[in-house]
């Protein structure tokens, strides 16, 4: 069985991308996602983002999805909402603040 999140990032005019990142690489693809909003050129960075961080292997019926991240580079929002809490979430706290510094309105769910 494979644990992912599911990332729904929509970027200036293009469509909205959804993505499948591995669990275990979570916290690094969510710092590295500022880089990303960051950009001068975002959709070329996204397109960049996308090859490093997104799952590429075939979808299991086992798999499971932990959480849902929805990135909204216009509206400013990043929304996290995971169906299970980490052990420790104060890096991923210490993350969404780097997103409140950008302008960004967050929220952190378990549900």
């Amino acid at each position: 069985m494979v644990t992912c999140v599911m990332y729904n990032l929509k970027m200036s005019e293009t469509h909205p991308s959804t993505i499948c990142v591995l669990a275990s690489r979570f916290k690094d693809s969510f710092k590295d996602l500022i880089e990303v909003l960051t950009s001068p050129l975002p959709d070329e960075s996204l397109e960049e983002y996308i090859e490093e961080y997104a799952r590429t292997d075939e979808i299991m019926p086992d798999d499971k999805t932990i959480g849902f991240v929805i990135i909204n580079k216009d509206k400013k929002v990043a929304s996290l909402n995971f169906n299970e809490k980490g052990t420790d979430d104060s890096e991923i706290q210490k993350i969404l603040e780097k997103y409140k510094e950008m302008g960004y309105k967050t929220e952190l769910v378990y549900s």
